[in-house]
């Protein structure tokens, strides 16, 4: 009955209070709390509530007496419990290292990227200690650990050429008809692929192990039209001038047989891109003219600014094909295959559209260029 008398004392003054905390605190088990508080103020005996909450008498004297000694931050203050935890120290010290170290395939998983199910799937073969994902999630935290991107370093732009560039970017969209504007590039395909995503310490960059003269290789030559997002592939095992002259070559015929005339490559400043190579196109192509008629054209080479991979929509479609073609896939893969499911993958269609190529290159040209 005091406990009751001292309850009907705060209702005046706490009502506007406990309006508010109602509003704030939308949980169930805050709720409930709060509505027997005010049951009993609108004048219900402490058996009522029970009755109509559903809780034991020495429970609502509990958050009774909590509100009555620390009000209502000491009634919504959830009771601390302490978690068994599974595994020991020396254990979580463990697994951190194998996640930063080691990959799944070494411990018989057909994959080289950890995700928490792969990381539940080794401690119960290690331990035998079933985890959820959540309570993974909650010790990736813990230990600082977060899944990255990995990314290079690029040496410092010149912003002038990166201005000029995108202002000449944005005129693209006014290419006539007969006009084309390709972007070119190369990418590689491993036995052992480049982790594009791995585990580390936050703020920091991941740690990709690699052993290049030990993997197999193979090349990629990737083209696409910048207005309509038409995409092919070639793959060949070296990744050198020659190679790149033929592909120019046959990219070059490709278009002059859908009507275009006026042909620009957009490529990087790679060695393989340079003057040598633009000699040997033109060569190549009046060598051909020769035995065959061509239709009179003009071809030209339009370079991206150095130390801006960004600025080049080919490389985009690169990371857009790995992503559709190559991600998460068994570690049994031949680069023979992995260049197969590519060229399957862009049998059924270009990975962007005429108008997502658009918003791509409204994309780049926002891009805001950095004054060192």
């Amino acid at each position: 009955m005091i406990r009751r008398i001292r309850l009907q004392r705060f209702a005046v003054k706490d009502r506007q209070a406990w309006q508010d905390q109602y509003y704030k605190h939308q949980k169930y088990w805050e709720r409930r709390r709060l509505l027997a508080l005010k049951t009993i103020w609108d004048g219900q005996t402490l058996a009522e509530v029970c009755r109509d909450q559903k809780v034991r008498r020495q429970t609502l004297n509990c958050w009774l007496d909590a509100y009555l000694h620390g009000g209502f931050d000491k009634l919504l203050k959830r009771k601390e419990t302490h978690r068994v935890t599974l595994l020991s120290d020396k254990r979580q010290r463990l697994l951190q290292y194998i996640m930063l170290n080691k990959t799944p395939a070494d411990y018989g998983i057909d994959s080289y990227q950890w995700t928490a199910e792969r990381v539940r799937e080794t401690i119960k073969q290690k331990w035998g200690i079933e985890i959820s994902i959540s309570r993974l999630y909650q010790l990736f935290d813990k230990w600082g650990l977060s899944l990255q991107k990995a990314h290079r370093d690029y040496g410092p732009a010149n912003a002038q050429e990166q201005t000029q560039f995108i202002s000449d970017l944005k005129k693209t969209a006014q290419l006539s008809d007969d006009e084309a504007l390709i972007a070119f590039d190369e990418f590689s395909l491993q036995s052992v692929p480049y982790t594009h995503y791995a585990w580390a310490k936050k703020n920091t960059k991941p740690r990709i192990w690699s052993d290049e003269r030990h993997r197999k290789k193979l090349n990629g030559f990737l083209s696409v039209d910048v207005q309509s997002g038409h995409t092919r592939t070639d793959f060949k095992e070296h990744s050198t001038t020659e190679e790149s002259i033929m592909i120019i070559v046959l990219t070059t015929l490709i278009y002059l047989q859908k009507g275009f005339r006026e042909l620009t490559f957009l490529l990087d400043n790679a060695r393989i891109h340079g003057k040598k190579m633009e000699a040997g196109v033109k060569q190549l192509l009046a060598e051909l003219s020769l035995l065959e008629e061509i239709p009179k054209f003009s071809l030209n080479f339009w370079h991206t600014p150095s130390y801006s991979p960004k600025l080049n929509p080919a490389e985009y479609l690169i990371h857009e094909v790995r992503r559709n073609g190559l991600y998460d896939v068994p570690c049994t893969l031949t680069v023979q295959e992995k260049a197969k499911r590519i060229q399957n993958q862009l049998a059924r269609g270009s990975p962007m559209t005429d108008i997502q190529m658009q918003k791509l290159i409204d994309f780049i040209t926002s891009t805001k260029v950095k004054r060192f």
